[in-house]
């Protein structure tokens, strides 16, 4: 190369000298971003290597840092669950130790001074459970459901108060896994809570504070949201059509308003009477009190939705002799809610005011109604009570329910008088229409029935009666309950007045303010009434054999409330077994050891699905680590440098820098001599 290329004509010197510049620049550019790429051990270092590539490498790292997390976050729920499993494994284990007193405490061999012991280590085993309970794992609460930041169970009034809720605790596992990696504590211990069960409807009436929202019958299907509707006046000759917009209507005195506006607005003549007398509400139901003999007013739903129709007024010719559309169909049936006042109840047997007994434990708070009381207010009374009771509207939204919210403890609402609030309100735990199947826990009523004499084989009367009544003159009769007479309060009370004949001027109900069961000898005498069990344990889980005496006259005897409400969870199942345990009471121990074996099915329903869970986070994290080796390997295919290719390509621009170098050398030293010659 000792001559100028014919390529190249003549050219300036400086020209020359520039291209062959900018071709080591190249190669020194390619050289360095080789040293990089060797150095680094990647082919892109900056989006300007490759923008493609940049672009594609991104969404893998984007999908590699999440399934780092999403792994970091299935770890933690497999030892959130390991750990879980492993307390419902000692919960199991110290209820199966339970089960075992229980058995081992019934029948021969049992006596007083032994269940006393045994019933010291059911303490212990019940204090365990509240520790298990309240267990926590990396700060969480394992069994509060969702609200992980609090303890599970508190103790209170002598049981143990759940504190969280029904949910569990969610995390990001990955689109096959939508399960929480904590329990609620119905999974574990059985029912959070117990309640009182309104039968009575309350049915609230349509005022004109009644919100939209709380409208059912045929605006429920709207959801409280009402759009326009046309009203058409007629008055006897001509049509005027108005468009009504209730979409900002907040309350039915909203409602009323914009329709008797609109009507007036357009025939002032169409509506009887001054505002606001024009549109009016008459029990459930629109009233348009049209106020002349030659108009007629219709209402039709809007070009969108169906507001007419979900008030009830659509179709319907209003005029002086029809203020009211009567159809079934149009009774706007308002839900219950916390503003819904007392006053505006209207329950079968009429809303009655003044106090409610509640007890709970051993605490008792009265609760003072009023016709002036809403709903929330009441709830709000019965909380500041703190007896472990609250109140809820039921899922239908036209009752309210007592929650006895404490496990261990038993829950009564009474009266302070007969057919008092809590009767009207449908909340009496003792009312006419409870079930007997309700009462001891739902152990019902246990009666004689059917029995038969051991060697004849044949029926014996006697062996059917089930307790005898004395009365405080010494007088007796005797009751035979079948099972007919057992459904329900009323007719538990009914049997033994027909049994009683009148004897003495003796007669049954219910005490309005204890709940238990009352005779009264009206004759009274100098001796209390006494019952006595003859056969089976009517009398006893009637609450008859543990109830109040008193002389007369008139002489009374007031059992105790068997129709309390107790949470059905394994802390009232063990303090139960303890108590019966300490009291020597045989069948208590029974029944305890019977609901044992409740508890358990449930734990081991727990820890299947646990286990379930397990399995199924030990799957995801299998995939997932496939899922992000894949991921790598092509990023790595796209980043990561070919290391021989780069060596290779390394060499080559070495030789090629050294041969450019060389070439400008020579080509700096060549004249016009050597052009031409």
């Amino acid at each position: 190369m000792s001559a100028i290329p014919s390529g190249i004509s003549r050219v300036p010197n400086l020209l020359a000298s520039q291209v062959s510049l900018r071709n080591i620049t190249s190669t020194n550019l390619q050289l360095l971003r080789l040293q990089e790429q060797l150095s680094t051990q990647r082919r892109i270092n900056r989006p300007s290597d490759d923008a493609i590539g940049a672009s594609i490498v991104s969404l893998f790292d984007q999908s590699i840092e999440r399934s780092g997390q999403r792994s970091r976050n299935l770890d933690h729920a497999g030892s959130t669950l390991g750990t879980i499993d492993a307390i419902l494994g000692n919960i199991t284990d110290s209820l199966r130790e339970s089960q075992t007193i229980a058995s081992s405490q019934v029948g021969i061999g049992a006596d007083d001074e032994t269940r006393a012991q045994q019933a010291s280590v059911v303490d212990t085993i019940i204090n365990s459970m509240f520790t298990e309970m309240n267990r926590d794992f990396a700060g969480l609460h394992l069994f509060a459901g969702g609200r992980t930041a609090t303890r599970a169970v508190e103790s209170f009034n002598g049981g143990f108060r759940y504190m969280g809720d029904q949910s569990g605790l969610f995390t990001d596992l990955g689109s096959a896994i939508d399960f929480p990696i904590t329990l609620s504590g119905d999974s574990v211990a059985g029912s959070l809570s117990a309640r009182v069960e309104s039968d009575v409807d309350l049915d609230p009436q349509l005022t004109t504070n009644t919100l939209v929202r709380n409208l059912r019958g045929p605006a429920e299907a709207l959801q409280g949201q009402l759009g326009t509707m046309n009203v058409t006046i007629n008055d006897g000759v001509t049509d005027t059509v108005v468009q009504v917009d209730l979409s900002e209507a907040e309350t039915m005195g909203d409602v009323l308003d914009k329709i008797e506006s609109a009507i007036r607005t357009a025939d002032p003549a169409a509506l009887s009477g001054a505002y606001p007398t024009g549109v009016t509400l008459a029990g459930n139901r629109v009233s348009v009190n049209v106020g002349a003999p030659t108009h007629t007013i219709t209402f039709q739903d809007g070009p969108v939705g169906t507001t007419a129709t979900a008030l009830g007024l659509d179709n319907f010719n209003y005029n002086t002799a029809n203020f009211v559309n009567a159809i079934v169909t149009t009774d706007l049936d308002p839900a219950l809610s916390d503003d819904v006042v007392l006053g505006d109840l209207t329950p079968a047997g009429g809303m009655v005011y003044g106090d409610i007994i509640i007890r709970n434990g051993g605490l008792q708070g009265i609760l003072t109604t009023t016709a002036t009381m809403t709903v929330g207010e009441l709830r709000e009374e019965v909380a500041r009570l703190n007896i472990g009771v609250r109140v809820d509207i039921n899922e239908n939204n036209n009752t309210i329910n007592f929650v006895n919210e404490v496990a261990g403890t038993i829950m009564s609402v009474a009266e302070s008088v007969a057919s008092g609030p809590a009767t009207a309100l449908g909340v009496r735990t003792t009312r006419a229409t409870t079930l007997l199947s309700d009462f001891n826990h739902g152990r019902g009523v246990e009666i004689a029935d059917g029995r038969t004499d051991p060697t004849t084989g044949l029926p014996d009367p006697n062996r059917n009666v089930d307790f005898r009544v004395t009365l405080s003159d010494g007088s007796t009769f005797d009751v035979d309950l079948t099972p007919s007479d057992i459904a329900n309060v009323q007719t538990v009370v009914a049997a033994i007045n027909a049994a009683s004949g009148g004897l003495g001027g003796f007669v049954a109900d219910v005490d309005p303010t204890t709940n238990g069961i009352r005779f009264t000898d009206t004759a009274g005498g100098a001796n209390p009434i006494s019952v006595t069990s003859l056969n089976g344990y009517a009398a006893e889980d009637l609450g008859l054999l543990d109830g109040n005496t008193g002389v007369g006259p008139p002489a009374l005897l007031v059992g105790s409330d068997r129709a309390g409400v107790r949470v059905n969870s394994v802390f009232s199942t063990l303090i139960d077994l303890r108590e019966s345990l300490t009291t020597n009471d045989s069948r208590g121990i029974t029944f305890a050891g019977e609901r044992l074996q409740t508890d358990l099915d449930r734990l081991s329903s727990s820890r299947a699905l646990v286990g379930s869970r397990t399995r199924q986070v030990e799957r995801e994290q299998v995939r997932l680590e496939d899922t992000t080796l894949l991921d790598t390997s092509l990023k790595s295919q796209l980043q990561d440098l070919d290391f021989v290719e780069g060596a290779t390509r390394l060499s080559l621009l070495q030789t090629q820098l050294q041969a450019g170098l060389t070439v400008t050398a020579q080509n700096s030293g060549l004249s016009l001599l050597n052009f031409l010659g």
